[in-house]
């Protein structure tokens, strides 16, 4: 699968539950929680998926274990 830079896409909804198409092209809803996010996409007829964006000013560095 080919690579997809969403950081221009994915902007607008710093801190939100984002809800994207299956092949991460489209957003496809949002929500400020993964309620909301889930009520915006229920009635649409696709496969989707779910991601929580962080706000942009926190740096996130996971830990190995």
């Amino acid at each position: 699968m080919k690579s997809i830079d969403l950081s221009i896409k994915l902007r607008p909804y710093e801190n939100k539950w984002v809800v994207l198409s299956e092949n991460h092209q489209k957003v496809l809803g949002f929500g400020n929680t993964l309620e909301e996010a889930e009520r915006e996409v229920r009635k649409k007829r696709q496969d989707y998926i779910f991601i929580k964006l962080p706000p942009y000013d926190v740096k996130f560095v996971p830990k190995n274990q």
